[in-house]
């Protein structure tokens, strides 16, 4: 075991010592990505388009790191084993959330400012006539907005650097204690994490359409958030691997789980969409229909479709074998599909609500507001990788996780 790690500890520090550097340019392009979007979109005058792009591409990257928070608290509070090899990679991809909420600054000053263009609820006049918003007048207001979101990234980055600081102490000191203070910690952590996670999905996608309510709507938010994150992991893992980093630390068993946690993802994912739908269609409640009354019209119809067979059924099917799910390249190949179709599915989510839009044209500004946040993302990774171990070296189960085979 010592010789595997000694071997990848010296990659390692060849690795992480060009992160910082490399973070600069790609935040920069995708800075000037963003603000490419934003020029064309007010140029065009369509300002509602580039705001739902632009929460678009913020709530793709959010995931991605709530994703990787509830990773490390789950691998935390279950003792897990398997998943210490790739934990650190976790805990920095949670470390991103800092920029997440660097980038939610301009919604927050664009509902201050008093403008519908994103939410409706801001049209004070139209919430007070309405007998159904009039009824949520008081949840849905900028400043108790603000407060709220505010909350959730307190709490998201909160958890994500007490973890993240504890884990870096364990790798030069205490490591049992450290391991055992985890631990301790992650259960009122879980707790914390489910309520935040599914308010903010209320807060900032549901009420897009203020009329609407799911109470599964969280529960969904959760699904593909996650899944995005184990997909971003196997990517980043193979990308790693690919420059000659961590190849002896995650081995064929950690891909075959991370695969077999995807698989199952996919699933869940159809499982609380499907469940969703089913009710809202069941009860014929005018207020839920009219949600998805939209996304049956016109293009959307092929939208939804896309994620019926690209979301759940093609990927289900392609990742059910076990070969499959133990080749490299193949699940990879899975988990970039699965990354663009989260995309679609953020799109069908949030896009429809644009102002005056029945149909939405090839969607370029949205891919350009997405690219560049990606860049933004990426950048913010390497920015806290720079320096750290990409791997818990002292972590009293890394033997075990080193060792571990598929039975």
């Amino acid at each position: 075991m010592a010789s595997l790690v000694n071997a990848d500890i010296t990659e390692i520090r060849q690795a992480s010592a060009g992160l910082s550097g490399a973070a600069v340019p790609s935040m920069a392009g995708g800075l000037l990505l963003v603000g490419l979007a934003a020029g064309i979109g007010y140029a065009t005058g369509d300002q509602s388009r580039f705001w739902h792009a632009y929460l678009l591409g913020v709530m793709y990257i959010t995931t991605l790191g709530v994703g990787g928070l509830f990773f490390v608290i789950a691998h935390h509070l279950t003792g897990g084993r398997w998943g210490t090899t790739v934990r650190r990679l976790a805990e920095i991809t949670a470390g991103t959330l800092t920029t997440s909420a660097v980038l939610f600054l301009p919604i927050l000053a664009l509902n201050f400012s008093g403008s519908d263009v994103l939410y409706p609820w801001i049209d004070r006049p139209m919430v007070e006539a309405d007998p159904i918003l009039a009824s949520k007048q008081y949840y849905l207001e900028p400043t108790w907005f603000a407060i709220r979101t505010v909350v959730y990234f307190v709490a998201w980055i909160g958890m994500a650097r007490i973890l993240l600081s504890a884990s870096v102490k364990q790798d030069d000191r205490e490591p049992m204690k450290q391991a055992r203070w985890m631990q301790t910690i992650s259960g009122p952590m879980m707790i914390l994490l489910a309520l935040t996670m599914n308010f903010a999905a209320f807060d900032w996608m549901m009420s897009l359409e203020p009329h609407w309510f799911s109470t599964m709507f969280g529960v969904y938010f959760f699904a593909g958030s996650f899944l995005s994150f184990l997909a971003m992991l196997i990517l980043l893992a193979n990308y790693l691997q690919s420059k000659g980093v961590l190849n002896q630390s995650i081995t064929t068993e950690h891909f075959h789980d991370l695969a077999k946690l995807m698989f199952a993802f996919i699933f869940f994912w159809g499982y609380i969409a499907f469940s969703q739908y089913m009710l809202i269609w069941y009860a014929a409640i005018p207020e839920e229909t009219l949600w998805y009354d939209v996304r049956q019209q016109g293009p959307w119809i092929a939208w939804g479709l896309l994620l019926v067979f690209g979301h759940l059924l093609v990927p289900f099917l392609g990742t059910m074998s076990r070969w499959v799910r133990r080749t490299k390249p193949l699940i990879g190949f899975w988990a970039a599909w699965m990354m663009v179709m989260h995309w679609v599915d953020l799109v069908y989510i949030i896009q429809p609500q644009v102002r005056g839009a029945s149909a939405l044209p090839v969607p370029w500004l949205e891919a350009i507001a997405t690219v560049g946040m990606l860049g933004i993302f990426i950048g913010a990774w390497m920015r806290g990788a720079a320096g750290k171990w990409l791997l818990p070296v002292q972590d009293p189960r890394l033997p075990i996780a080193l060792s571990y085979h598929n039975h």
